[in-house]
């Protein structure tokens, strides 16, 4: 197995921030390898007043308690349609699966085969991925006899802050340990994800779902990602940027992703928030 082909995989991973976003038979154009998942996290510095919603909010549907969060209706059953272009072409759709008190999972399945799970875990608002103190785990499975399993053994922050202002910064480091499963053998694996976000501030944004007022996030990436295969360490370090565009009551809406001479868009292509 070349070990380089690898890396592909898991940005397609990476750019997907359900989760996260976490980040895909494989939207990779290499063939099939193991991917590992590497979710789009970050935490704020400070609290702050939350801006006045856009006016476009496209639900009168809210979450409600600890998950409730403008920039992510957190709805049981909501569902959002995302397309990928670039390196990577694909579409996906992201879906609400359940939501208790303050957690909630979510789930990315997409055309070419790859469905991706993840948990969350909800504090005032603040949306964080992979709950380290529940021991939560992320997984992602293909149809090509690869599936990877991990669990969060350290993390710091939040996926997405409460509250957000043009300026407001935050980040999030994370410690990912398990395994890739291929064609039956597992192997142990590892990631190491650091993010550092900034709000660049309100911008109107038309994808095929329509034209939103959003908050623009510039998130700068990095992670260390190790593989077992055999008696031999697979390690690289990746850096990427990812710049998201959210809409208060809708969500994501646009993302784009650059990083190592990878270029991809995410766009939103419709939704439904019950």
């Amino acid at each position: 197995m070349n070990a380089n082909k690898i890396i592909p995989f898991i940005v397609v991973i990476a750019i997907v921030i359900f989760s996260a976003c976490s980040s895909t038979s494989n939207p990779n154009p290499h063939p099939v390898q193991p991917p590992i998942v590497v979710p789009n996290v970050s935490v704020p510095t400070v609290q702050v007043q939350v801006n006045e919603p856009p006016a476009n909010t496209g639900s009168s549907s809210e979450s409600s308690g600890a998950c409730n969060n403008p920039y992510l209706p957190v709805i049981l059953n909501a569902t959002w349609n995302y397309k990928l272009t670039g390196a990577v072409k694909d579409t996906f759709t992201h879906t609400i699966l359940s939501v208790e008190s303050n957690s909630f999972v979510g789930q990315d399945v997409f055309d070419t085969g790859v469905t991706r799970q993840v948990k969350w875990n909800c504090e005032n608002g603040n949306l964080i991925a992979l709950n380290p103190p529940s021991g939560a785990s992320a997984n992602v499975s293909t149809e090509n006899n690869v599936s990877a399993d991990f669990e969060t053994k350290d993390s710091s922050g939040v996926t997405l802050p409460a509250t957000i202002n043009t300026g407001d910064t935050w980040s999030q480091s994370l410690t990912l340990e398990g395994t890739q499963t291929i064609n039956g053998t597992a192997y142990p694996a590892s990631n190491q994800h650091t993010s550092d976000c900034k709000a660049i501030g309100l911008e109107s944004v038309t994808v095929e779902a329509g034209t939103f007022d959003t908050l623009h996030v510039e998130c700068h990436t990095t992670m260390k990602l190790s593989l077992m295969l055999g008696d031999t360490p697979t390690e690289n370090t990746l850096n990427v940027t990812e710049t998201n565009w959210y809409a208060q009551g809708v969500g994501l809406v646009k993302s784009h992703t650059v990083g190592f001479g990878f270029d991809n868009t995410v766009e939103l292509v419709s939704y439904n928030i019950p």
